[in-house]
């Protein structure tokens, strides 16, 4: 062979090669353009989602709005309620306050169920067992004016009876007042 035929040769070479290496490289092109297709396609889809959940989590917002604000206005009143010590001493103090006869009062530190499932946000009350000798019109005023200050509270049980004075009632009442959970008073 001579120097020509040798240069044609390394020359054709050259070519399949500088051919091989052009197809290779338009096989990666094709193949990152089908994945950036595939990629704007997803995109859509998932902006579409987006869109839809945004629209879904917008409704949830509106409607639970009336409930958030609901539960913000009761705030204060279970910010009050600590401990089982500050319910005793708000109730004593407000029996005090109003000079009322109490002939006994008891109170206890029970679990909160509702449809005997355990409340995980309020999980005790305190139950107040509470004897009063007094006037009617005091004890209802009482009842009224703690209901006023612990919207929360609940009577459990109230028993009337004859009072030992002319105008006077004998009143057995049980209150419930709702303890929140130690991890709700640290948020």
């Amino acid at each position: 062979m001579n120097a020509k035929q040798l240069a044609a040769i390394v020359l054709i070479v050259g070519i399949v090669v500088l051919f091989q290496l052009g197809m290779s490289l338009r096989t990666r092109a094709n193949a990152a353009a089908a994945q950036a297709d595939a990629a704007l396609i997803e995109e859509k889809k998932l902006k579409m989602q987006l869109e839809g959940e945004q629209k879904i989590l917008a409704d949830l917002k509106a409607e639970s709005q009336s409930l958030i604000d609901f539960v913000g206005e009761w705030e204060p009143f279970f910010a009050l309620i600590e401990d089982e010590e500050s319910a005793e001493t708000s109730i004593s103090m407000k029996v005090r306050d109003t000079d009322m006869l109490n002939l006994s009062q008891r109170y206890e530190q029970v679990p909160h169920t509702i449809n005997n499932k355990p409340n995980d946000s309020l999980p005790f009350l305190v139950r107040a067992s509470l004897v009063f000798d007094d006037s009617y019109y005091k004890l209802l005023n009482w009842i009224g004016m703690m209901e006023d200050y612990k919207p929360t509270m609940r009577v459990g049980k109230v028993s009337l009876s004859r009072g030992s004075g002319a105008d006077g009632l004998r009143m057995e009442l049980v209150l419930e007042i709702p303890l929140r959970a130690k991890s709700a008073l640290k948020k």
